[in-house]
């Protein structure tokens, strides 16, 4: 039980981390849906939401892996999943607000799926530029 107890408490700090990041892509994802509601029709809101999502995923990949510096092993993998848990909390977040202020759903099952694969292709796409920059950064010292 002491043992199962410090690894919990040694990992603590990468499981914030991801917790912070998936739930920071989740309202960036919620901001824009709202900034472009005012601007844009429904409809077209609804067919560029997937993207949305995957760009808010890639920056959530890119932020866990500058927060957990060298808290976890496979980095990549880590970035894929907290994009696709973006793409999974958005998804609920933005039908759930749809649907309580105008009662309808914004993104249908098959958006959905298509915002979970663009989550996943985006958050390990930021974790891999995370990973590049880390590693250019360990090249070249700054003066």
């Amino acid at each position: 039980m002491r043992k199962a107890f410090v690894h919990i408490f040694i990992a603590l700090p990468a499981i914030e981390s991801f917790c912070w990041s998936m739930l920071s892509g989740t309202i960036g994802t919620l901001i824009l849906a709202g900034f472009f509601s005012g601007i844009m029709s429904l409809e077209t809101l609804s067919i560029l939401l997937p993207m949305i999502v995957g760009a808010n995923a890639a920056i959530s990949g890119y932020m866990l892996i500058e927060r957990t510096e060298d808290e976890i092993k496979r980095k990549k993998i880590m970035a894929a999943v907290v994009g696709s848990m973006v793409a999974i909390g958005s998804f609920v977040s933005v039908n759930a607000v749809c649907f309580q202020l105008g009662g309808f759903f914004l993104m249908t099952v098959a958006q959905g799926l298509v915002a979970v694969v663009t989550g996943i292709i985006g958050g390990w796409s930021g974790g891999v530029l995370a990973v590049k920059y880390r590693h250019l950064k360990k090249q070249v010292p700054v003066r």
